[in-house]
């Protein structure tokens, strides 16, 4: 178990300011500067108010007792501006020379000053772009927009911090508790319990398959202290490098904000009981969350809720609260967080219930902007069934264009914008015969575009809302226009939530497709006691396609054989994150409800084959079972030892009896022997 104390010890924080100057600091500030301002405050009962003109600046010094860099990596504080966008720069001074002289928007979460509402500022000193390591004896906020005194930019700063220690703030690793030494450098980090958005939560920082910074700040669900009350349950905050800038994404203001919670709806003509919404946004319904594991590259973040269910197939109408599981799992070495989710259906009688899941579901600023009105327009959408969709006009209004004609294997949904090269979209870790994905019914449009046919004649040429398999932004766009909305959702079809068996093309039931592409036999799958899959939620920039990459790295798993000479290859386990049910792996050893490939070790040993049959495998994350070893000391790839924590990235998972790799190499189509020991 991961100890909040013990994790608080692990980091001496240096106090600046807090309602007053504290360590030392003395204000050597130039220019209009009130540091005992009672509002508006971030925490405690004062704050600092700077009328920031002509160049001036706030400035906390402290002469003769200089600091280093290497110590306090990190700078820490929270801002909050009048109009928003208020330009100023950040200096440190060592023996009255700047040593560092950079803009702050780049620091700043969302990209900018926001107006009316404090933003929290994390300046990383020592790593890049800054990698200053050396010493300093005064921090500096100063006027960049040269405005003149009667028109200042007008800021409000408070909470300023300096953080001793590693890359991030707040690093715990479960890992370093279990007797495996010290957390490594450039390992997974996790800040519990941060402020975000007036509420609770867990911050997790890691490196991706470029060796850049990201990380993801997911908002507990059991309390909070705005008026929504419990929401949480999601994730509220993301960030990732684009270039030499942090692009951060924030949730929206709004009922839908944020992503990664349920929505269900009911089959049309159900008998709702009318207690509530019948297809609720999950992160207003109360919850739990559990530290799964935290592990030295590694981390599985649950969230548990009973979802209310308002409306039945027949009469009379009744109430069901359906258990519903979430893990959120984070791996160092790789690009996305994956997000998985089991449905327990189990108490309710079988058929009462005919519901889609629309999980998970959500709305970020995708583009990094700094409040929701500065959003870029959504310039496309596309997702994939068995046909690939594509919008092919920028914007993306009702009147676009679209091709909805090449094959399909793997599930997935995005959007993206242009204004602002930005991406956003969700994968599912299997194929579309493995575990159906998309609803209602588009099948009549496959293999045609909109030279062809109107997606919904005499409406306008996109597919008529109701009729997206995937919810993206068809319930935000105008009847004419594009919008900035990013929602964006999981889609599958009536029944796939209560039913014995339930349709897998939603045409069927309402008398097969108009060009020939309904499935033979009309398919049928269960939609009872439990439904389980999981997604990877993936962001970048739309130019570099990462939805693409990662529905190719799922193609890629398909041709996987794995072997094992010690060991062997797992070829079953649990069907979902809270479903003990065994189901077979197909491939054999590819767990795909945690995106693994999966063995068994033997006396603490594995020797194994992964055969790439086409493509490359991108940093695979490999997990070993029956492992009792602790921290391993070897692990060779073809017969080259490779350094651990740096070309592969272990966590034991001592209470199940697991050992977790990202194997931080690219495997071509071949062969490729891993031999792990202790």
């Amino acid at each position: 178990m991961v100890l909040a104390g013990a994790a608080a010890t692990a980091r001496a924080d240096l106090v600046v300011y807090d309602d007053a100057l504290r360590n030392g600091f003395q204000n050597w500030s130039w220019g209009e500067v009130d540091l005992a301002s009672t509002a508006p405050v971030y925490a405690g009962t004062h704050a600092i108010a700077f009328r920031a003109h002509s160049w001036q600046g706030l400035s906390f010094a402290r002469p003769d007792q200089p600091l280093s860099a290497a110590t306090y990596r990190r700078l820490r504080f929270w801002i909050r501006g009048e109009t928003g966008g208020e330009q100023l720069r950040l200096v440190l001074q060592s023996g009255g020379a700047a040593v560092v002289d950079t803009a702050l928007d780049g620091f700043v979460a969302g990209g900018a000053v926001g107006a009316g509402q404090y933003r929290e500022v994390l300046v990383a000193l020592a790593d890049p772009p800054l990698s200053y390591t050396g010493a300093f004896d005064r921090i500096d906020l100063v006027d960049a927009s040269g405005n003149a005194a009667g028109n200042p930019q007008r800021v409000h700063v408070d909470e300023v911090r300096l953080l001793e220690g590693g890359t991030q703030p707040d690093p715990i690793f479960a890992d370093g508790f279990e007797g495996s030494g010290p957390p490594p450098a450039g390992g997974l980090t996790i800040e519990q319990d941060v402020a975000i958005d007036g509420l609770a939560g867990d911050r997790f920082g890691w490196t991706d398959r470029a060796g850049l910074p990201r990380s993801a700040t997911l908002a507990h669900n059991n309390a909070g202290t705005t008026a929504d009350g419990s929401r949480g349950g999601e994730l509220r905050e993301f960030r990732y490098r684009v270039g030499a800038a942090t692009r951060t994404l924030s949730a929206v203001g709004g009922g839908a904000g944020g992503f990664g919670y349920v929505v269900s709806h009911p089959t049309d003509g159900a008998f709702c009981t009318g207690g509530g919404d019948s297809s609720s946004l999950g992160h207003f319904t109360p919850g739990q969350f559990q530290r799964v594991f935290s592990g030295r590259h590694h981390a599985i973040f649950r969230f548990t809720q009973a979802y209310p269910r308002y409306c039945t197939v027949t009469a009379p109408a009744a109430r069901y609260d359906v258990p519903v599981t979430i893990d959120w799992v984070f791996a160092n070495g790789r690009d996305h967080p994956l997000w998985s989710i089991t449905w327990d259906l189990s108490a309710v009688p079988v058929g009462r219930l005919a519901d889609d899941s629309r999980a998970p579901y959500g709305e970020l600023r995708i583009d990094g902007a700094a409040s929701d009105a500065a959003r870029s327009a959504i310039a496309g959408t596309g997702w994939g069934d068995r046909y690939r969709f594509v919008s092919t006009h920028d914007p993306l209004t009702f009147a676009s264009g679209w091709t909805w004609n090449q094959p399909n294997t793997i599930p997935y949904a995005k959007l993206w914008t242009s204004a602002v090269d930005a991406t956003m979209g969700i994968v599912q870790s299997e194929t579309i015969d493995q575990q159906d994905a998309g609803g209602y019914w588009g099948q009549d449009l496959w293999m045609r575009s909109s030279a062809q046919v109107s997606g919904c004649p005499g409406e306008h040429l996109m597919p008529c809302n109701y009729n997206w398999p995937f919810q993206t932004v068809n319930y935000s766009l105008p009847a004419s226009g594009p919008t900035n909305s990013a929602r964006i959702a999981w889609g599958t079809n009536f029944g796939f939530l209560g039913q014995a068996q339930y349709r897998i093309r939603g045409n069927a039931y309402y008398g097969g497709s108009a060009n020939g592409t309904a499935l033979p036999g009309d398919p049928m799958a269960p939609g009872w006691p439990k439904k389980s899959y999981s997604t990877y939620i993936v962001f970048g920039t739309h130019s570099a396609d990462p939805v693409g990459a990662q529905v190719a790295q799922i193609e890629t798993i398909q041709t996987l054989t794995l072997a094992a000479s010690i060991g062997s290859v797992a070829t079953s386990g649990p069907a979902g994150v809270a479903d003990a049910t065994v189901q077979t792996y197909a491939p054999a050893g590819y767990d795909a409800v945690y995106g693994a490939l999966t063995f068994a070790a033997a006396a603490n040993r594995l020797d194994a084959t992964i055969g790439v049959g086409s493509g490359t495998l991108r940093h695979p994350l490999i997990v070993v079972r029956q492992w009792s070893g602790g921290l391993p000391n070897t692990l060779r790839l073809n017969g080259a030892t490779l350094v651990r924590d740096q070309d592969w990235l272990p966590s034991p998972r001592a209470g199940a009896q697991e050992l977790w790799i990202t194997l931080n190499r690219d495997l071509a189509a071949g062969t490729h022997r891993v031999e792990i020991a202790p």
